[in-house]
């Protein structure tokens, strides 16, 4: 009787907009080729209680799980890829959007077509690769147009709307004199549109907006954002692991491009 493979999918959010496409992707492909797939619900940054027992390979999205079980998981020899996080332990493949060639290109278009010069930053979560590494670069970007990088303009956001709008919501008490909004994911974007608006002040007019990633929400929204085929990031995902079932060693780095999506929300 021919073995039925099944690969098993970690996240620690599966509702999460980010997470949703990832796993889409790389279920649709696994499925399409003949694999089960198993959801595996691991929270943040703990050791999991699942078994891998039964599992072909695995999917690890975000470092939702601490590095030192991932170099457990590998030392077993269970194929093994990661999304949107890189462990230069081992030798395993990872995909990720390309977090600098995004968040440029948004500073980019605030800076030069827009005239923007106060930028404040809605954060991700800093415990995540693609939180760090847009917050790294944003601040980066700052520097290289010869912008103040100001602790006020850099708010509480973890990828999560409520904690954005809260956030934001907050400074806007304390102070009023930025003139536009970069949010680590487009969410947190659509909600920060929705707290200025609660004070009269006016998107793009007064303050421009503008966001990582996109769906409907975002284009209904008029958001000018950038984005990365999430979805396809999951697909890859998938393949890479498939690949490393069927014998392949596949190792490194692949970054999905981003492309500038110029909506109504910046200038």
């Amino acid at each position: 009787m021919k073995r039925t493979h099944r690969l098993g999918i970690v996240t620690n959010n599966p509702n999460q907009a980010f997470q949703r496409d990832i796993i889409l992707g790389a279920s649709t492909t696994a499925e399409s080729n003949g694999y089960e797939v198993q959801i595996l619900l691991a929270p943040q940054r703990t050791r999991p209680n699942f078994t891998v027992e039964g599992l072909s390979g695995m999917l690890v999205i975000t470092n939702c799980v601490p590095d030192d079980y991932l170099v457990q998981i590998y030392k077993t020899g269970l194929p093994l890829s990661l999304a949107s996080h890189q462990l230069d332990s081992i030798p395993v493949p990872s995909l990720s959007p390309d977090n600098f060639e995004g968040v440029q290109l948004l500073v980019q278009h605030l800076v030069e077509t827009c005239q923007r010069k106060r930028i404040a930053f809605i954060q991700g979560d800093l415990s995540q690769n693609d939180g760090i590494r847009r917050d790294m670069t944003f601040r980066r970007e700052l520097m290289r147009y010869n912008l103040p990088i100001l602790p006020d303009f850099f708010l509480k956001g973890d990828f999560e709307p409520v904690v954005a709008g809260q956030s934001l919501r907050q400074l806007l008490k304390r102070r009023q004199d930025f003139d536009a909004i970069v949010a680590s994911d487009y969410l947190m974007a659509l909600e920060a549109i929705v707290a200025l608006r609660e004070l009269g002040l006016r998107v793009p007019e007064d303050v421009s907006v503008v966001g990582f990633g996109d769906a409907p929400e975002a284009e209904i929204a008029g958001l000018t954002t950038v984005a990365a085929d999430v979805i396809e990031l999951g697909r890859r995902a998938a393949r890479q692991l498939m690949g490393q079932i069927e014998g392949l060693e596949i190792s490194g780095l692949t970054l999905i491009s981003s492309e500038l999506l110029i909506r109504k929300t910046s200038c």
